[in-house]
């Protein structure tokens, strides 16, 4: 019976040198004791570069980032891995590479590969991502008032955070324009989703209304008229939240004004009055879009001077933290509560910090803030 033949192995050096990766070895006291054939074309030289100090072939690595990682390594005992440019340390090539350092008897060893590709890859990524930004942030400029007017007896700010990296135009939209008769009329809007067709929506809703409230001065129809006109368009495929509100002075009121408010299923808006208390509207209405004879809250205020009525989007009270709690309605009313005496800039200012915070910074959904207090 023949004695069964094991198949020959091949030795590790014979396989590191073939190995079409640079692939090096140095010691504790940080002299190369292996490189092989494409490590050598990489670094310029062959056998004579063995027992030479990294730091000699290296020198830009002195200080670096990768220098400290290395030295980390060694004393750690333990791998790591990162992108580098050779060039960056004193070699003659333009490519980059992936390298992996790990532990070895006796000190260190580490394989590179080529990441040329990849890194050219990720940055005409990252160059798409900032034009694609850079896009949707002029879009979304373009669907806000580029300034507030003035308003006589009163102050007026708003606020907006788009969600996330804001790469996509999202359908929230505030708005603030003169009307006949020295009044002013106050928008906020909350189109369902984001993108080209939410922000076509969101500019379909800022003119439509802006016509309607030069016709009629009267809250619930200006919403009427653009419900018609949002389901003209859509057919009833998109949804659309809006509050309007109609501002003018009280005759004889000693510089307060009038309040007169529509809603259409939008968060309502909060008062917050001299005495510190805060008090909203109710009932929201049905949403735009949805039905064609719609019913809309309405209510009629008067705000005293010093007295103030915040706009929002539900990007403020949906606001979620990392345990997945709500910023919610509570939350937002104790914060309104707590700026009394404050300026209407001081006022968005504070519930859209309040609203970033809750969420570690990062606004998940847009968000949109109008403050007008009675000066």
């Amino acid at each position: 019976m023949k004695e069964r033949m094991e198949p020959e192995m091949p030795n590790l050096r014979g396989m590191l040198d073939h190995l079409p990766d640079p692939f090096i070895a140095v010691d504790a006291e940080w002299r190369f004791t292996y490189i092989n054939p494409a490590a050598a074309t990489m670094l310029g030289g062959g056998e004579d570069i063995v027992g030479k100090p990294v730091w000699d072939i290296f020198p830009g690595a002195v200080g670096s980032e990768f220098g400290a990682r290395l030295l980390g390594a060694m004393e750690s005992r333990e791998s790591f891995e990162m992108l580098l440019k050779p060039r960056e340390f004193g070699l003659d090539t333009d490519a980059w590479f992936n390298l992996r350092a790990y532990p070895v008897p006796g000190g260190l060893a580490a394989i590179a590969w080529d990441a040329t590709i990849a890194k050219e890859n990720e940055e005409e990524r990252e160059g798409l991502l900032e034009a694609k930004t850079e896009v949707a942030r002029v879009l979304q400029r373009a669907l806000l008032p580029p300034s507030l007017p003035s308003i006589p007896g009163a102050e007026v700010e708003g606020k907006y955070v788009a969600a996330g990296e804001g790469v996509e135009v999202g359908g929230d939209f505030y708005d603030v324009f003169a009307i006949e008769d020295d009044g002013w009329a106050l928008v906020m809007g909350d189109v369902a989703g984001k993108g080209p067709e939410a922000a076509s929506l969101t500019s379909l809703a800022r003119y439509t209304i802006r016509t309607a409230a030069m016709r009629v001065k009267r809250p619930r129809l200006v919403l009427s008229t653009l419900n018609e006109e949002i389901l003209r368009q859509t057919g009833g495929e998109r949804l659309f939240t809006a509050v309007y509100g109609e501002l003018e002075s009280k005759i004889g009121g000693g510089g307060a004004m009038v309040l007169r408010v529509a809603c259409a299923g939008h968060p309502s808006p909060l008062i917050l009055r001299n005495d510190g208390k805060v008090e909203n509207f109710p009932e929201t209405g049905t949403i735009l879009g949805a039905l064609e004879d719609p019913e809309f809250s309405y209510r009629e205020v008067v705000l005293e001077r010093g007295e103030f009525v915040v706009f929002y989007t539900d990007g403020v009270i949906e606001a979620r933290s990392e345990d997945g709690g709500f910023f919610g309605d509570e939350r937002l009313s104790e914060t309104v509560a707590g700026c009394g005496g404050l300026s209407a800039k001081d006022v968005a200012g504070k519930i859209e910090a309040a609203a970033l915070d809750f969420q570690n910074g990062v606004a998940r959904d847009d968000i949109a803030i109008l403050a007008l207090r009675v000066a």
